[in-house]
């Protein structure tokens, strides 16, 4: 488990600062918190609050996975925007991208249009793109539905519009 952790840690050290810095700038938002903990564990997949992660990624595919998660902290809790129930978020989620949307595609639609970002306009790897909507995909008939839904919309959208109306969207938020 040490060395899976150590090999973790040396590949984010080489995207960290980018990848933080490039989310907080697309969203102009801070985190509300200047530490997070991040759990790895065996038996586990992902998710972003307690932030734990699983052991089964090999360390490139890490970064993304933690990209994923801090994407979702980032944007349900922030120095613009504390979540509480969610509800003013929800609401504000189904007004950008359509009520349609189960709860899963809904809370993927942004992370997705964030990630789209930061694999194509900060990084400049494509590639991470193509290998994040392939993983969906290939889990698509177990978990992946809602990603791979949220993946769809942000193809058929413009992800640089739908960032730009999230950005936008915490400034209304943080006046409720």
């Amino acid at each position: 488990m040490k060395k899976i952790v150590k090999a973790y840690r040396k590949s984010w050290e080489k995207y960290e600062a980018r990848i933080i810095k490039g989310m907080c700038e697309l969203y102009d938002l801070e985190f509300y918190q200047n530490l997070i903990d991040v759990y790895i564990a065996p038996w586990f997949g992902a998710f972003s609050d307690p932030l734990v992660i699983g052991v089964k990624h090999d360390p490139d595919e890490f970064v993304d996975t933690l990209t994923h998660e801090l994407l979702h902290r980032l944007l349900t809790t922030n120095h613009k925007y504390l979540m509480g129930d969610g509800t003013a978020l929800g609401d504000e989620w189904k007004r950008l991208f359509g009520n349609e949307h189960d709860f899963n595609t809904l809370v993927h639609i942004p992370v997705h249009a964030g990630l789209k970002a930061i694999y194509l306009d900060i990084l400049k790897d494509p590639e991470r793109l193509e290998r994040d909507k392939q993983y969906c995909k290939e889990h698509e008939e177990s978990w992946g539905k809602p990603y791979v839904q949220a993946w769809d919309y942000v193809e058929q959208d413009d992800y640089k519009k739908i960032n730009f109306d999230l950005r936008h969207s915490y400034d209304k938020l943080s006046t409720q």
